[in-house]
């Protein structure tokens, strides 16, 4: 038997804590339906990676099939997320491995088990949750011991979703990913995160925007409301990292696709995780298509290379079948 299992990217919207008591970095994101990941997995007595994507994810794959414990698999990787650039890809990708290889080999492991088994939630749920249930995600942000986050000591440990719902369906995000650029991976990350800083007036702005004006908004289902309490958060998140990444944004190209999404139609914007990723908020397919159009001819123009899409919200979790010869 093989099994096919299938999911897609997520966008992290920001923060709507950073350090508040005893917990920090409580996050807010949402699936997106591309791009996607799409492995297919078999039982097999060694280790064989199939990579047709041309994206490097083979020493991933083999982490995964080590740490699951199982004598080998043969997996073929069909499609894959772009790594490094803000999109979430290696929990989508470890994710989407491990049930694969627990349902050939029987393992019955949920998914927060195999996201600490995997080592992922150390720092953000997002990526978790979003594989697992879809939509829009708040988490319940990472405890704080002695002024420091650590590893996750078990499944309980892990960011869990407090609180999800389906976008509309008529939502739409324009999303551009700058080429050549690379966001700080899990490694350098960590420094930065560890031992996040305590500022009453920031808590007090996120706390606002998120239970004053974004949540009341999505339960209106008022795209524009929505979109600029997004932008608010994106904004004093963007401020307290940027020592760290040398601005509000990681880089100059991500930070103009921002300001021109603003200024040509998006309600709100900004730069998911550690970038380069960036994105807008609109609504409906027409002002849809007019903003991607915007976007293709302004990076042609001002000479930035980046691969620019429409993505719609993916509102539901991930997708697995068994494939019988």
């Amino acid at each position: 038997m093989q099994v096919e299992v299938r999911s897609s990217a997520r966008l992290h919207l920001g923060f709507y804590t950073i350090s508040s008591d005893e917990m920090a970095y409580g996050s807010i994101g949402v699936a997106i339906n591309k791009p996607k990941v799409i492995i297919h997995a078999e039982e097999a007595d060694e280790i064989n990676v199939k990579n047709l994507t041309g994206i490097d994810v083979e020493e991933d794959i083999k982490d995964v099939i080590k740490r699951m414990n199982v004598r080998g698999a043969n997996i073929t990787v069909l499609e894959a997320i772009p790594r490094h650039v803000g999109l979430g890809s290696t929990t989508q990708l470890k994710l989407a491995t491990a049930y694969a290889l627990s349902k050939i080999y029987g393992l019955r492991c949920n998914i927060r088990r195999l996201a600490f088994m995997l080592g992922r939630g150390t720092v953000s749920g997002i990526g978790i949750a979003v594989f697992e249930h879809g939509g829009f995600i708040i988490d319940s942000g990472r405890l704080v011991r002695n002024g420091m986050i650590h590893e996750p000591r078990s499944p309980d440990d892990i960011p869990a979703a407090i609180f999800r719902a389906p976008l509309p369906k008529n939502w739409r995000f324009i999303v551009a990913v700058p080429k050549g650029i690379h966001g700080l991976d899990e490694k350098e990350e960590k420094k930065p995160l560890e031992a996040p800083e305590f500022n009453e007036k920031l808590e007090r702005e996120l706390h606002d925007a998120m239970l004053i004006d974004m949540l009341p908004a999505l339960a209106r289902r008022d795209a524009k409301r929505f979109g600029e309490a997004l932008t608010k958060i994106q904004r004093l998140v963007g401020r307290y990292f940027s020592k760290f990444q040398g601005g509000e944004f990681c880089c100059w190209e991500t930070e103009k696709i921002v300001e021109y999404m603003l200024e040509n139609g998006a309600y709100g914007a900004g730069q998911s995780s550690w970038g380069p990723t960036a994105y807008g908020l609109t609504e409906g397919k027409k002002r849809a298509e007019e903003l991607l159009n915007r976007m293709l001819r302004f990076v042609e123009k001002s000479g930035i290379d980046a691969e620019i899409f429409e993505a719609q919200p993916r509102n539901r979790g991930f997708y697995c079948r068994a494939i019988r010869f």
